[in-house]
């Protein structure tokens, strides 16, 4: 198509008037004009195209049907645009651990909550007996063979069920609150199991809080009097801790008290500062015949009178 043809077809007619428009168009606008059309229909036949590819992998992915309806040729199935960030497992490979997920592989060696209380430890077997009785380990009360296998395994002391119900100033078990109240060990003392070892057994008051440690009587006392030089070293240190006691309390007590009382004190001055004498109207006494002025008090309310 020429320019001039261009022009001419550019022409138009003014319905409304009857007036006829002639638009001019330069060499350059025809030109701009031409390359825009030709870039639109390569884009056209370009979108064309992509389709058609679309079109024949989707139905390669759908795989070939045959005439009694079964599938001869399967593929992987492309999901969606807006899909595509979805993953899709086999649900028949998984396994349900009911802690609100599917676990596709199962560790082999699992690790244990941390909310899961430890396995109860089991006491351990018998010591194996030997021929000869002076090889074997015997209570040390009244040489029984029968041992309690709990105290040998934890405290490595060798005394059987019935002395250790016989003598429970020796062989009870104590808390750790009660070593460090009536003993006065401190806490790494108690923490060390080389120097005092424990029992732990689950806290009776609450599930969910610390073990609680059980500690051998004779032990504790054998530990607390070496550092304490004694039992009547022990008894000093505890009376003094608690004379201690008594005056920090003391203090405080007064401190408190003088508080108060300077509180108090600050009220009665202000209160005072605040007083007024209200003076009421002259008053004749008719047995003497002197003048008198009665003043009331604010406070308690009484009555003076002065002469005047």
């Amino acid at each position: 198509m020429s320019a001039q043809d261009q022009i001419s077809t550019n022409t138009k007619p003014e319905k409304q008037t009857g007036a006829i428009y002639t638009i001019s168009l330069t060499p350059e606008q025809v030109k701009r004009i031409e390359e825009n059309r030709l870039k639109a229909q390569a884009k056209l036949r370009e979108k064309q195209k992509r389709d058609q590819q679309n079109n024949l992998t989707s139905t390669e992915q759908k795989g070939i049907i045959s005439n009694n309806g079964n599938i001869n040729e399967t593929k992987g199935l492309r999901p969606m645009k807006k899909f595509q960030n979805y993953v899709e497992y086999d649900f028949s490979k998984m396994k349900d651990t009911r802690g609100g997920f599917l676990s596709e592989q199962q560790d082999e060696t699992p690790k244990k909550r941390k909310w899961e209380p430890p396995e109860p430890e089991f006491e351990a077997l018998e010591p194996s007996m030997s021929i000869d009785p002076a090889e074997n380990q015997k209570c040390k009360e009244c040489n029984s063979v029968e041992l309690d296998n709990l105290f040998r395994k934890t405290f490595k002391v060798n005394v059987c069920k019935n002395c250790k119900e016989k003598y429970p100033e020796k062989y009870s078990l104590i808390t750790k609150s009660e070593a460090k109240e009536d003993y006065l060990l401190t806490d790494p003392e108690l923490r060390d199991v080389e120097i005092l070892p424990h029992l732990s057994k689950p806290n009776p008051h609450k599930a969910t809080w610390n073990n609680m440690m059980l500690y051998l009587r004779e032990q504790v006392e054998e530990f607390a009097f070496k550092k304490w030089g004694g039992e009547e070293g022990l008894d000093e240190e505890y009376e003094r801790r608690v004379s201690l006691k008594k005056k920090k309390k003391d203090k405080k007590f007064k401190s408190k008290l003088a508080d108060l009382r300077k509180r108090t004190r600050t009220d009665v001055l202000t209160v005072q500062k605040n007083h007024k004498h209200e003076f009421g109207e002259t008053e004749e006494d008719p047995e003497t015949g002197t003048n008198e002025i009665v003043v009331q008090e604010p406070i308690n309310g009484n009555r003076n009178s002065w002469n005047k």
